[in-house]
């Protein structure tokens, strides 16, 4: 009677940690997903906000540029741009 108890606790034991391995698995699985979807949503905010800012102040965009990649940047005038045209005339 005694072994039967035994078996029967180690078989329930066994079966109870399959059943909180395979759910804790599926809730893994779940914030994983969430988190990839997190980090797209992320990615599009930052180019949302980014455009959002180059269209209501192109100086401010710069700045944060500046501030965010240390590097150099500057601004160039739409009348110092100049279209090259290139015949290819026999």
């Amino acid at each position: 009677m005694k072994n039967l108890v035994i078996v029967f606790c180690l078989i329930f034991l066994i079966s109870l940690t399959a059943i909180i391995k395979t759910s804790s698995k599926k809730i893994e699985e779940k914030i994983f997903t969430i988190n990839e979807n997190l980090s797209l949503l992320k990615k599009k905010y930052d180019l949302t906000f980014l455009e959002y800012t180059y269209l209501s102040n192109p100086s401010r965009l710069i700045k944060i540029m500046k501030d965010n990649r240390n590097e150099e940047y500057f601004n160039i005038d739409a009348k110092e741009l100049k279209i090259i045209k290139k015949n290819n005339d026999k």
